[in-house]
């Protein structure tokens, strides 16, 4: 009986020891796990950062493009408007033939 104790012992001894060993592969593994998620995320959250910027000032290019073509558009028309003649007895008779006609 006392061998058949012995080895039903060492058999919850083993167990006991698998347990453990397996508890502390799962902690391994969930902490592994976590520093993977963890760089993971900060790699994301900086190629999110640099693509962001990217954009960023691919607009702030194009707006400051757009805004100096209208500027140039618009000095070129006030000097054409500039360039011309102005006939104002012309208009004063058209403003003339249209109210008072």
């Amino acid at each position: 009986m006392s061998d058949e104790m012995d080895i039903i012992q060492h058999l919850l001894d083993i167990e006991r020891e698998a347990s453990r060993t397996l508890i502390d592969a799962q902690t391994e593994a969930d902490a592994k796990i976590t520093a993977a998620r963890t760089e993971a995320e900060k790699e994301f959250k900086a190629r999110y950062a640099e693509i962001v910027a990217g954009i960023d000032r691919k607009s702030d290019e194009e707006k400051a493009k757009i805004s100096m073509e209208h500027e140039n558009e618009m000095q070129s028309f006030k000097e054409e408007l500039h360039k011309t003649v102005q006939d104002r007895g012309a208009f004063d008779a058209l403003l003339e033939k249209l109210l008072y006609a």
